[in-house]
């Protein structure tokens, strides 16, 4: 189509009259264009949608693994906090006993 066009408008510049069917096919040619052109447009925008959806599914999981992770670790803090403890407790009670 595109050369069909180039054509015509190598045509125009040579002075070459066009007749009424002539332009009744270049208009065929610019709506059959102007349609392909919408398809490709809601092509992209359903492909765009698609992947931000995707983008969004994406940041959901990393934010529930995110927390996660730092609940674990906050868990695993205290586990090692309580068990920093544990010798500080034997050694209080074993100074207790030797009293």
């Amino acid at each position: 189509m595109g050369h069909e066009l180039l054509k015509g408008k190598t045509e125009w510049k040579s002075g070459a009259q066009i007749v009424g069917h002539e332009l009744d096919r270049l208009d065929n040619q610019v709506r059959i264009l102007d349609q392909e052109s919408l398809k490709v447009q809601e092509s992209l925008a359903s492909t765009v949608a698609e992947r931000l959806g995707e983008t969004g599914d994406r940041q959901a999981r990393h934010k529930a693994v995110t927390y996660q992770l730092h609940k674990t670790v906050q868990g695993t803090e205290a586990q090692s906090s309580y068990r920093d403890l544990l010798p500080d407790k034997d050694i209080i009670r074993l100074n207790q006993q030797h009293q």
